[in-house]
């Protein structure tokens, strides 16, 4: 329900991210509400991890609005598209940070209700460190105090809101939400990271029958047999169906993720690019993990034998002539029947892009992609071909490559790429 551009402040000149309501949107109360609601709710619940607004406002012209921090980086949604999935220690790392960020907000009385892998952002500081972001409160559930000093509440009585592959079963149900609520779409959101899938697909109706029907999700090892048993575990306990069987609060979950792993808290590694397209690249599993991890687990066996191979296959490789980096950017990809869909894009080289879209092309399919150039914003329409695929949770990731880039194209995105730190090249 928003829109975010890229702004300058008339007078300083800082680069902020400005957050709108579409045309559609821009004139019920509810929107409007919600999106100031969610300025108040950042505000509230102040944190490294957790996007910082500088301002915010009513327009005449544009509604409500809300200004933000500009972030460097790419959103972790993002990331698994062009990836699948993540290493056990990059995972490991986000669900920390992520945790952190979370149980802060909890203990100021925010529940989120929303966290996934598109609301967290992984981004570079002013030194160059990567670090997790929380980016997105538009439904969070504040405190009644706070309410009542804010206008009220917005939702009502077993409405239902978020998104339905990482909600928890008493949210699916319409029933009352808490803390441990996050914890379960924490504990999803790693098991995608890890997987490369949710086990849970579909609209509502349909997610919250498979919900009913299963004791809780496939084991994590089921899907990826080289994750340690005791980590398996923590994931698992977090996305108990009964919210007194999960951790009860977002720390519990981040302690529980560090001792499993036998990882000390380190920086992730996300926005480095990987040499390839293919994203199941060899890994070597951690040593066994040390005593202490298994006792801060609660004592149960991991679902699954742990003895099956890997459900992710893997995806054949396509080397790269030119180097790439994150470009995200909204793009419109036209088919050669003449239909239109929109999409965006997530990383770009001189040879192609990697574009996320509701809608696959089938492999060698003809395709034009038609966006705005960094730098200079110049909006383009180049002829593409598809290259490679890959489907999940109702998008899909296409590897473009162009069938022709005019040289000034070329130069324009060969200057942008050489602006980039080298550890957002590949």
């Amino acid at each position: 329900m928003g829109l975010v551009f890229e702004a300058h402040h008339r007078f300083t000149r800082r680069v902020v991210a400005l957050k709108l309501l579409p045309d559609e949107h821009r004139r019920k109360k509810e929107p409007r509400s919600r999106l100031l609601r969610e300025a108040h709710a950042l505000t509230h619940v102040r944190h490294p991890g957790i996007v910082e607004v500088l301002d915010a406002g009513v327009c005449a012209e544009f509604g409500p609005y809300v200004v933000m921090e500009m972030l460097d980086g790419r959103t972790l949604d993002g990331i698994l598209a062009a990836r699948r999935r993540l290493s056990i220690a990059d995972t490991v790392q986000v669900g920390r940070q992520v945790c952190d960020a979370v149980a802060h907000a909890n203990s100021r009385g925010v529940v989120h209700r929303d966290l996934k892998p598109s609301n967290f952002f992984v981004a570079r500081n002013e030194i160059g460190e990567e670090m997790v972001k929380l980016i997105d409160m538009g439904v969070a559930a504040v405190a009644e105090q706070e309410l009542q000093q804010n206008g009220g509440k917005l939702t009502h009585a077993h409405e239902v809101l978020g998104t339905p592959e990482y909600m928890a079963p008493e949210q699916l149900w319409g029933r009352e939400i808490d803390q441990r609520t996050d914890v379960y779409a924490i504990g999803m959101s790693l098991y995608e990271c890890l997987t490369g899938e949710v086990p849970y697909n579909g609209s509502y109706p349909e997610v919250l029958v498979q919900v009913n029907d299963a004791p809780g999700p496939p084991g994590v090892r089921d899907k990826r047999h080289d994750v340690p048993p005791a980590l398996a575990v923590v994931i698992e306990t977090a996305l108990e169906k009964e919210a007194a069987d999960r951790f009860q609060t977002a720390t519990e979950l981040g302690r529980a993720l560090v001792a499993a792993s036998g990882l000390t808290p380190a920086r992730s590694a996300l926005l480095a690019a990987p040499a390839d397209d293919a994203p199941n690249s060899t890994e070597t599993p951690l040593e066994e993990e040390p005593e202490r991890a298994i006792k801060l687990v609660r004592k149960k066996a991991p679902r699954g034998d742990g003895d099956r191979p890997s459900a992710v296959e893997p995806i054949p490789q396509h080397r790269r002539q030119h180097v790439r980096a994150p470009y995200v950017t909204p793009v419109v990809l036209r088919s050669k029947t003449g239909s239109e869909i929109q999409a965006r894009s997530e990383e770009i080289s001189e040879e192609g892009m990697l574009v996320v879209s509701p809608i696959g092309f089938a492999l060698g399919a003809p395709a034009e992609v038609r966006f705005a150039t960094p730098l200079t914003g110049e909006m383009i329409a180049l002829p593409a071909v598809v290259r490679w695929t890959r489907e999940g949770r109702g998008r899909t990731a296409m590897g473009l490559e162009f069938a022709g880039v005019p040289d000034v194209v070329r130069a324009n995105i060969a200057q942008y790429i050489g602006m980039l730190p080298a550890a957002q090249q590949g």
